[in-house]
């Protein structure tokens, strides 16, 4: 059997998956620099805090999805490895 067809798509999803992280990556960086620089109080501004808890909500996704992505790209690199 051929296996160069399922070999490019494992390469592709790897690349992809590689790509995922890395933004995510510079996304998570961006936003840990940027939440102390915004800090919050319990009484301010109602719309501000909920932004601000949206803020802190994306940043567990974003440490999630890392976390993902690299059991993704390990799995298409072990997949890659046996063809």
């Amino acid at each position: 059997m051929d296996n160069k067809p399922l070999k490019e798509k494992y390469q592709h999803m790897l690349e992809w998956h590689q790509y995922r992280l890395e933004q995510n990556q510079e996304s998570l960086n961006r936003l840990t620099e940027l939440l102390p620089k915004l800090g919050h109080e319990p009484d301010e501004d109602a719309v501000y805090l909920a932004d601000y808890e949206e803020l802190l909500s994306l940043k567990l996704i974003y440490e999630t999805s890392l976390r993902n992505f690299d059991g993704k790209i390990a799995k298409y690199e072990q997949l890659l490895a046996e063809l």
